[in-house]
């Protein structure tokens, strides 16, 4: 199996804390605020996906939960991303829903964003901090229309959008936490113990499936680690920028 995983990257940086906060406050999910891309330009020597893949079969609906874990920014940049979504390990398309730990700005950010790449992320400002529990959600309705879901279960929110992708075929499910930014493999935020929790697909655990364990490196260096899948959960520890 050829591993083609998609990498959101950042079309657009936000130099400032308040020229970040700025653009956050004026988001709406109607619109994209910052665009991501794909990097095909990407060595199979790199991998910018940590996390576990199905595939070999369709699949209509992924749910996961993860905390969010404290940043450590002092010495460190970039972003970390935990999502959950379907497609884009053996497809061009990737529906997806999730956070961006980010220590761009030297200041620990969580920002909530949707993508249906190839079309650009919409980030909504909901509020997101250290310690909070979320759990997304991606179904394919049929008819190439999608539900995708993300709450904040400590912080009391749900948010849900519906999304037409035309060419989006739904032969993945995938829990991921990935760098973004530029380069093949952007730097990696330093994040703190990330565990997912209830990981299902088509309401059965995802360990249930044919999988496919990725591990984030760059050439050969590691830079987050995929513990071992039990049933419905993993842990992803970070391991160098």
């Amino acid at each position: 199996m050829t591993a083609r995983p998609h990498t959101r990257t950042l079309a657009l940086l936000v130099t400032t804390a308040v020229g970040l906060a700025t653009a956050l406050s004026a988001a709406t999910p109607a619109a994209a605020t910052a665009s991501h891309r794909s990097d095909h330009s990407r060595k199979h020597a790199d991998n910018i996906w940590g996390g576990y893949i199905t595939y070999g079969s369709t699949f209509t609906t992924i749910s996961g939960t993860w905390n969010i874990p404290a940043l450590d920014c002092t010495n460190n940049r970039g972003i970390a991303s935990p999502w959950v979504g379907l497609d884009g390990w053996d497809s061009d398309t990737v529906e997806q829903i999730g956070v961006d730990l980010d220590c761009t700005t030297g200041r620990a950010q969580y920002n909530t964003w949707v993508e249906m790449y190839p079309q650009d992320s919409i980030y909504f400002a909901e509020p997101v901090q250290a310690g909070d529990s979320m759990t997304g959600t991606v179904t394919d309705e049929g008819g190439h229309w999608y539900t995708l879901t993300l709450s904040d279960t400590t912080q009391g929110w749900t948010k849900s959008f519906r999304k037409y992708l035309a060419t989006a075929t739904s032969v993945n499910a995938e829990a991921i936490i990935e760098p973004i930014g530029s380069g093949s493999v952007p730097t990696l935020a330093k994040f703190g113990p990330l565990q997912f929790t209830g990981v299902t697909v088509d309401g059965r655990p995802i360990g249930d499936y044919a999988t496919h364990a990725s591990t984030v490196t760059r050439r050969t260096t590691t830079l987050a680690t995929t513990g071992t899948l039990k049933s419905d959960a993993f842990p992803v520890t970070w391991r160098h920028s």
